[in-house]
């Protein structure tokens, strides 16, 4: 076969793969669009002073693969306190962003011959990257309400052996958590399956201090059989630099670098200076902004409560309105969760200026209106 029928052969396949048609979210929230997947705030200076300051150092070249030293160091020691021990040199990567880590991890894990499970309510970004290439996918049913996984199915998920298991936590449609008992019965699963587990924690800055929840890679026995995907600073501005981390053992590694090398080289050299700069900085942006959030989500929730499914995370807001309601009167769009698998499901994504009260006060009022109030 020819070069050009082997290419015409992949567009074709490409153009008949639907997972590849899912809308995706945008990086972004702004305005009154509140379908992206994260609030926007203003650039912190700490970020804007460490990215000025790289740039006219010079720090414009490529840089290592894995990212800037610096960060990654700073990236591990910040896993390190919340109990996930990391390889700083052979274990971390900074990423374009989560949409790369997710495949990065997942093609990785295929090439390596794992049989990848995802959950039947997922962020469209994972459906996407498993759809490409030659990626045995299976789904794994969640709980309708709380959209978290049941172990008795996970169990059952893991028995054909050899799998991946691609699990959020907070969940990426509604904010909730997978609570710390049932972390620890979804190691003990995966344990004795010999299985590995993807934990997609971008979230999980957004989950207020004090809640019983976790990496699962930082239980025991658990850090050489995860990879671990999130990023660690939020509500900076920086968001959309599109910087994340993907952190693993060094045994799943190697095959994800040289794909990193392949797709991007390296991670934007000054924006990987400016998280930097955020990390150094310390949480205190980030409290702030997440009790500003909370506070907002929690006036939101309340003006229709029964419609709210469960979720921890200050930035997201879920709500499965009435069938047949009128959202065209809502002041803020929210994302579908058809995408996320999840039909009949809206999904606002919290921020300082959007106006999610507004667009929850108009539901409640076109509930009262059809008659379908709870």
């Amino acid at each position: 076969m020819s070069g050009s029928a082997r290419l015409s052969q992949a567009v074709r396949r490409l153009q008949g793969n639907q997972a590849l048609q899912l809308e995706m979210p945008g990086p972004l929230a702004s305005g009154q669009d509140l379908s992206g997947d994260h609030p926007i705030f203003d650039l912190a200076p700490v970020a804007r002073k460490a990215a000025s300051a790289a740039l006219e150092a010079g720090e414009t070249h490529y840089a290592d693969v894995p990212g800037i030293a610096p960060l990654l160091e700073a990236v591990a020691g910040v896993l390190a306190l919340q109990g996930l021990p990391v390889d700083a040199e052979a274990g971390l990567i900074i990423t374009s962003g989560e949409q790369e880590a997710r495949f990065l991890a997942l093609h990785s894990l295929a090439y390596m011959g794992y049989r990848v499970v995802l959950p039947s309510i997922v962020h469209p970004g994972a459906r996407k990257a498993s759809s490409l290439g030659q990626m045995m996918a299976d789904r794994l049913t969640l709980d309708p309400l709380t959209m978290t996984p049941v172990i008795d199915d996970i169990t059952r998920a893991l028995a054909p052996g050899k799998t991946a298991l691609y699990l959020e936590s907070p969940n990426r449609l509604t904010g909730k958590i997978i609570e710390r008992p049932a972390v620890e019965a979804i190691a003990e699963a995966v344990t004795r399956a010999d299985a590995v587990v993807v934990w997609d924690a971008t979230l999980a800055p957004w989950v207020r201090d004090g809640t019983p929840h976790g990496l699962i890679g930082a239980l025991p026995g658990m850090a050489e059989r995860t990879i671990t995907l999130g990023t660690l600073w939020s509500g900076a501005g920086v968001e959309g630099w599109l910087a994340a981390y993907l952190a693993g053992p060094p045994a799943l590694f190697q095959r994800a670098l040289s794909l990193k090398q392949i797709i991007a080289i390296c991670t934007t050299t000054p924006a990987q200076w400016g998280v930097l700069g955020v990390l150094q900085a310390g949480p205190a942006a980030l409290n702030h902004q997440r009790a500003l959030l909370q506070q907002i989500r929690i006036e939101a929730a309340g003006l229709l409560p029964s419609r709210v499914l469960p979720g921890e995370a200050a930035a997201v807001l879920a709500v499965r309105p009435a069938a047949g309601v009128d959202l065209s009167q809502m002041p803020a769009r929210p994302m579908p969760g058809e995408a996320f698998g999840a039909p009949g499901v809206l999904r606002f994504t919290v921020t300082p200026t959007g106006d999610v009260v507004g667009a929850m006060r108009a539901l409640a009022a076109s509930e009262t209106r059809s008659g379908d109030s709870p």
